[in-house]
């Protein structure tokens, strides 16, 4: 064969190789392949760590940022929206594709037989077509690009929320194993009136029903008790299995307690920064942006598309076929002058579709602004509860103290003894939700202003300032 042909055919092929490389294709065996072998391998992993914490008792010790790294690393819905957004930007690539040169080769041989003679022919033709304007492909290439930057966004959205339920499983472990001690000193101090209740019926100074329903409060005390460990538990499985963890293994919280720190931020300089910086309403807007597009797209159906093409031909009666040879080079036109008027109703749907768009970004951002406020307001909510709170566990215990003694000096009675427990447990566990709801309040607040993944929970009031 001709070998100047045999170069450019070359060379258009490794061209057109590399293009098609940029146009991923799915290959369902190899996918399934690969999902049996993750499956195995996360049983396996799993099996092996759940064996290591059942032979030497391991507990993992983690911090609030290391809970949502581990979140951000493992959470399996997380992992869906990083797909989608690969699957997006990877269709870029196939809309543009169309922008670029694609080249074919045919080879084709002939056998003939007749009473006359036999006859072989063989033919080669190499074919190179390029668009030279294409109106309605440079739409849906912006329309693929503006997707492509909404997925974006939603993965941002995807990260962060991953980030707050990271966070609230963090502070409801914490919250759960702070009502687990209040729980634990009620039974000590019900223990403890339970024995100057018998001291005292010994002799004779009270009646046998105190005793009886000291001891009352003592066993739904330690009813209690029980129900608090459980749900300690439950909190714990629910955090291993957000962050990727086995249920079973043990976790240490490096904060043992919730804290106070106050946040100081306004509540529109928080709407302000919400609106701007959400990655919800720039996926809303991507979606507006899609939609304009895709009318520039559908309109484009009645104008001219011009597509050139190059090709070389040759064909004889040996295998290389070079006996006579050929160049063509051509463009084509082509316009649709009249299509029944499906254009035109194309058109009419994509401009509902973009004001449908237009609609759902506006409903974006009031959405946010209500989540902002929402959030901010159980936010002041939480941080007045506190003080209030905390001020009736101190009064709690004062009384608590009081009327222990005067029960103990025989002018106070039992009831006086019991409702002062009653009062302060139940004020120590209003404290530990006060605490928690604060926490949660201000992680929700910073989830609804758009704060950055990276940013530690409770730095937002920085991000906030700046702008």
């Amino acid at each position: 064969m001709n070998t100047k042909i045999m170069t450019v055919a070359a060379m258009l092929a490794a061209y057109a190789c590399i293009v098609g490389a940029s146009a991923p294709q799915t290959d369902t065996v190899k996918l399934v392949d690969f999902q049996q072998k993750a499956t195995a391998q996360a049983a396996m992993m799993t099996k092996a760590y759940q064996s290591q914490v059942q032979a030497k008792g391991q507990a993992v010790t983690v911090t609030l940022p290391q809970s949502i790294a581990l979140a951000l690393q493992n959470n399996r819905s997380l992992h869906q929206s990083q797909w989608e957004y690969e699957a997006a930007a990877a269709q870029v690539g196939v809309a543009t594709s169309g922008r670029n040169p694609s080249v074919s080769y045919l080879y084709k041989a002939d056998h003939t037989d007749t009473e006359v003679k036999k006859t072989n022919t063989f033919s080669h033709a190499l074919k190179l077509d390029v668009s030279l304007f294409n109106r309605a492909l440079g739409a849906q290439i912006e329309v693929a690009k503006y997707n492509r930057d909404g997925s974006g966004a939603a993965l941002t959205e995807a990260a962060q929320t991953a980030k707050l339920t990271a966070t609230t499983n963090y502070l409801s472990l914490i919250m759960s194993r702070n009502k687990v001690s209040v729980a634990e000193q009620t039974v000590r101090d019900y223990e403890e009136h339970l024995k100057n209740a018998n001291l005292q019926y010994q002799v004779g100074i009270v009646s046998k029903s105190d005793v009886l329903a000291t001891n009352t409060r003592l066993a739904n005390a330690k009813t209690t008790l029980v129900e608090a460990k459980n749900a300690a538990s439950l909190a714990e499985a629910k955090f291993n299995n957000h962050v990727g963890l086995p249920v079973s293994i043990p976790i240490v919280t490096a904060d043992k307690e919730l804290t106070y720190v106050p946040y100081g931020i306004s509540l529109e300089s928080a709407k302000s920064y919400g609106v701007a910086h959400r990655g919800t309403i720039v996926q809303a807007a991507m979606a507006v942006k899609s939609a304009e597009e895709n009318v520039s797209r559908v309109d484009a159906s009645d104008i001219p598309v011009v597509n050139a093409s190059a090709s070389r031909a040759m064909n004889g009666t040996h295998w290389a076929g070079n006996d006579n040879k050929n160049w063509s080079v051509g463009a084509t036109l082509s316009w649709n002058l009249w299509d029944g008027g499906q254009s035109k109703a194309n058109v009419s749907n994509a401009k509902a579709n973009l004001e449908k768009a237009k609609e759902a970004y506006a409903q974006t951002i009031d959405t946010v602004e209500l989540q902002v406020q929402e959030a901010y307001l159980n936010l002041k909510a939480a941080e007045q509860k506190i003080q209030s709170t905390h001020a009736a566990v101190e009064a709690g215990q004062e009384d608590f103290r009081i009327k222990t003694l005067r029960y103990r000096s025989g002018v106070g009675t039992n009831v006086d003894v019991l409702d002062a427990e009653t009062a302060l447990a139940t004020a120590r566990n209003n404290y530990v939700d006060a605490l928690y709801n604060y926490n949660l309040s201000m992680a929700t607040l910073e989830k609804a202003m758009g704060i950055p993944v990276v940013a530690a929970v409770g730095s937002g009031v920085k991000f906030v300032n700046q702008g």
